[in-house]
Parts: structure tokens; sequence; C-alpha cells
């Protein structure tokens, strides 16, 4: 794990981190985020549940803002976690644990509120603040160990969005709780489950800097990178805001409702899955598949997200819009859930790197602007999927889905616009820079070929002559 040898120099024992340390420290950053994310995700069981039963008298939008605001708090507060986190000196532990008593404590109070609007403080505000921690925690000391420079960043960042490899087996298991237990208990048993995973990694979430010097210049260039944002990041930040906003309410809309579209014409809570288990199935194989790729080439998809975003946004725009005409079809549905979610995919899963390549900001900075846009996309969505389709009877609702994505769609077509024009900018820049690199050269060459003619024949034979009388004396 970590060692310790003594600096002689400075006579104060010092922090060598052994090889396999940082692959384990990546282990337990991944699986509590796959936890957080499966249950942002499954929560849909919940809404299912709690519409057609104990709280039918609650709107389905605002049942859906207790599912989406939690998340949308944690995604929010990142920013000010990521901060608070830098300014004590990156005592990953504490606020780990912290992280994890706040998620356990929002599972407890959940469990016995007289009504819904009593989640909005017991599960809204606890468990928001406490997953923020835990995801600011998890971005930083991923970063740490695996920066824009390591062979492993992308697989790493990779890793650490695996949310919705969780959300195939958590939806299904959070439906046998619920059947088997009451919603209530169900809320125990999750807030103990998640406790003992995220207090699992605070046994091993321990900084990497070896002395106080290397940690201060990390701490504060950290700090004041947000001084360092260039004119020209600004239109790739608002493109990438908005984009992320898009993709957020979409996400999370279907999550959140496919379960009660199924409810309707479904006698059994553990029946009305299969659209939202499709779904996540979808978004969970581009995780797999891109977990894998990256393991075996490091950066095959370095320079290359861009392209890959903008084919599978357009896709999964086409396929929202198509779904709606035909979502009578049982077969058609369930084989487009897969297919929005698959398309869905590459902007969940590559959220790290991918806000890298579209901001050109570092990792950690991009990371809590894409947490933030994708916060109140979370936010806003019950208004743009719960109380359409209350309103309507998920009539419209596939298509204003649709539509969103479009929004994503000119969003990423614009920032790799930005881009390109960027790169062309920078090319001719370089060429400018090496043409008067290659004249300053040629000058000095030639500079020394003046001097070399200078020194005439004469001159050296002279010296020469010199040399020999005091050599023969």
């Amino acid at each position: 794990m970590i060692k310790y040898y003594m600096d002689i120099e400075n006579k104060k024992p010092v922090k060598q981190v052994v090889k396999f340390f940082p692959y384990l420290v990546l282990g337990f950053s991944a699986l509590n985020v796959i936890f957080l994310g499966g249950k942002r995700r499954a929560f849909g069981i919940f809404v299912a549940d709690l519409h057609h039963g104990e709280f039918n008298s609650t709107s389905l939008a605002e049942l859906n803002w207790i599912g989406d605001s939690y998340a949308a708090l944690g995604y929010i507060s990142t920013t000010l976690s990521t901060a608070l986190i830098l300014r004590s000196n990156r005592r990953y532990r504490l606020f780990q644990f912290i992280g994890a008593f706040l998620i356990l404590l929002a599972c407890l109070t959940s469990a016995v509120v007289p009504n819904a609007h009593w989640l909005f403080l017991t599960h809204t505000v606890l468990h928001g603040f406490g997953s923020s921690l835990i995801l600011s925690t998890v971005g930083l000391i991923v970063n740490e160990y695996f920066d824009k420079n390591h062979p492993r960043h992308i697989l790493a960042t990779t890793l650490v969005s695996g949310g919705s490899v969780a959300s195939i087996v958590f939806v299904q298991f959070y439906a046998y709780l619920i059947v088997d237990y009451g919603w209530r208990k169900a809320f125990v048993i999750l807030g103990l489950i998640y406790f003992v995973v995220n207090l699992s990694a605070c046994f091993v979430f321990a900084r990497k800097f070896s002395n106080k010097s290397e940690e201060g210049l990390s701490k504060k260039s950290s700090v004041n990178v947000c001084r360092d944002i260039k004119s020209s990041q600004i239109p790739l930040l608002i493109f990438w805001t908005i984009d992320r906003i898009m993709t957020s309410i979409v996400t999370y809309g279907m999550l959140l409702n496919l379960a009660d579209y199924m409810r309707r014409s479904e006698s059994k809570l553990t029946n009305s899955t299969s659209l939202t288990v499709l779904f996540a199935a979808g978004e969970a194989s581009t995780y797999l598949i891109g977990t894998i790729i990256t393991g075996l080439t490091k950066k095959f998809f370095h320079n290359r997200l861009k392209y890959i975003l903008l084919v599978s946004t357009f896709l999964m725009a086409v396929s929202l819009v198509y779904w709606e005409f035909v979502s009578s079809n049982k077969h058609l549905s369930r084989l487009l859930a897969f297919v929005s979610g698959f398309c869905l995919g590459p902007s969940i899963t590559f959220l790290f790197p991918a806000g890298e390549e579209m901001t050109t900001l570092p990792g950690h900075m991009a990371y809590p602007f894409s947490l933030f846009g994708m916060g109140i996309g979370m936010a806003v969505s019950p208004i743009l999927t719960a109380l359409i389709a209350q309103i309507f009877d998920y009539n419209w609702f596939f298509l204003i889905q649709g539509g969103l994505i479009f929004i994503k769609f000119g969003c990423l077509a614009s920032i790799c616009v930005l881009l390109m024009g960027g790169s062309k900018h920078s090319k001719s820049f370089n060429i400018h820079d090496d043409s008067s690199d290659k004249k300053v050269l040629l000058d000095e060459e030639d500079s020394e070929s003046d001097e070399k003619e200078n020194t005439s024949p004469g001159k050296k034979s002279i010296e020469d002559d010199l040399l020999t009388v005091i050599r023969n004396r």
C-alpha cells in the first residue's frame, strides 16, 4: 500500500506509493460511484410504488422531484464540496466518512416520514450533501493518482462513471425489496448497505503527495484554476453545460418514469421494470465496451470522444422520435429502449474525459462543471418529463425527449466547430513560430560562418608559430 522512507536531507518521513495501490484506490472509487449512480437510476421503482400506493394523492411531478432533487443538490454542490476538500488539505477519509454517515442518516429518517413532502428534507438534503462529498472525494483522488498524463487516465475516469452498470441489478433488486419488505424497510436495508460500501473506502483513500511543498503546489493550482479560464473556453463551457442539462433531463426523465409508464398496464411492480432495465442495459453496455477498449488500447478514445458523442446523440434523438409513433408495439418499445440507452451511454460513460476534451479544461475543473450542468438538468427534469406525462397521459412524451436530444446535438456540433476552428488557428500559429525559429537558426549559422571566414589563415599561422616557440622553451 503506502510505505515510508526517511528523507535524510530534511530528516522527515516521506510517503512512497506502492505500485498496485492506485488501482486499489480506483477500484473503491468505482464501487462508490457505481452504487450511488445505481440508486439514482433505480429510484424510479420507488416513484412507481409510491404513486400507485401509499402516496397516490401526491402528483407524479412531485415524486419525480424527490427522486431528482437529491441528485441535483449533490451534483450542483460538488463545486463547493471540492473547494472545501481542497481547503482542508485533501482530508479524503474525513469527508468520505461524513458523506457515508449523511447517506445512512438520510435513508433511516426517510423510512419514518409521515408524508411524501418530508422526503424533501430527509432524503433530498441529507442524501444530496452526502453524495456530493463522496463524488467530490472520488473525483479528486482519481485525478490525483491518474492525472491527464497517466497512460490509464481515460480508463480510470471511465471506471468512475459506472452508475449505469449497477442500475441493471438495482432496478430489479429495489423492486424485490419493496415487494417483500415494503418501501420503508427497503430504505433501511439500502442505508446499511450503502454505509458499509462507502465506509470501506475510508481505509483506502490516502493522499498521494509525498511532501508538503508538492501538496501545497497542487492545492494552489487546483484552487486558482478558475482564474486561468481563457475567453476562448467560455463558449465551450456554455455549450457543454447546456449539453449536460439536456442529457440529465432526458436520462432521469426516462429512468424515473418508464416504470410508472409500464405500471399502468402491469399488475405487479416487478413486471413494470422491463423498459427501465433495457434502457439501463443499453447504457451499461457502452460502459463495458468502453472499459474494455480503453483497457486494451489505453488512448484509443483520445481526441475522438467528440465525434462519438455527436453520432450517438443524433441516433438517440431519431430513436426517441420514432418511439413516439410505435409506442403501442411492445417489441419495438423494448428494442428502442435498449437502443436509446446504448446511444446515451457515451455521454454518461465518458463524462470525465469528455468534459476535458470538450472544454479543454483540466479534469478536476471540467468535472464539477459537468456535474453542475447535470444537477440543473435534474432539477428541471420533472417539468419536461413527469408533468407532461401526467397531463397528457404519456402522449408526446418520447417526442419531447427526442427534441431535447436534438438540442443537445446542436450544442455538441457547435463545440466541434469551435474546437476545429481553434485547432486550425493553433496550427497556423505553430507554423509561423517554426518558420521564425528556422530563420533565427539560419541567421545564427550565417553569423557563425561569417566569423569563420573572418578568421584569416595568416592569423592562424602566427598563433601556431607562437605556440611552437613556447613549447620549445
